[in-house]
């Protein structure tokens, strides 16, 4: 499932964009591959390899208001990957289902809404044909011979 790929280090150039070289050449086939941004304050991208893999791990965990950052590190076994990573990613993964949990609830009352909608324009639909029936009954009598 996951490629040997060598870990990535930060290149010493201004010009921005990624480096990809290896760091120390210790990484075991199976690693995933960091990628860090040349920017003065390097910053790790996160691959969708390593994504996959920190996925993974939380699920292993028990998902993610259970797996700490720790726990995730040991998991997932890259070399080179930081507490201070995990504990932004995971920060943002919790978040990310947090809203997304937040979406499916607000599509459940959407389409709760919805079936009430149609059943009250359904009730106004008969009691506005049951009014003009007792109308016309009442036209009946007053002008009988109209």
């Amino acid at each position: 499932m996951y490629s040997a790929l060598p870990i990535h280090s930060l290149a010493i150039e201004a010009s921005g964009g990624d480096y990809q070289g290896p760091l120390d050449g210790t990484n075991l086939p199976g690693d995933a591959c960091l990628v860090l941004t040349t920017d003065p304050k390097p910053r790790l991208r996160w691959t969708t390899e390593l994504h996959e893999r920190f996925v993974d791990a939380v699920t292993q965990l028990g998902g993610p208001d259970k797996a700490t950052p720790k726990t995730i590190m040991r998991t997932m076994g890259v070399k080179g990957l930081t507490l201070y990573h995990l504990k932004s990613h995971l920060q943002k993964y919790r978040l990310g289902k947090q809203a997304n949990k937040e979406l499916t609830e607000n599509s459940k009352d959407a389409s709760c809404v919805a079936r009430v909608r149609i059943q009250v324009t359904e009730a106004l639909r008969v009691q506005m044909e049951v009014q003009r029936r007792l109308h016309e009954q009442l036209e009946v009598r007053i002008y009988p011979f109209s």
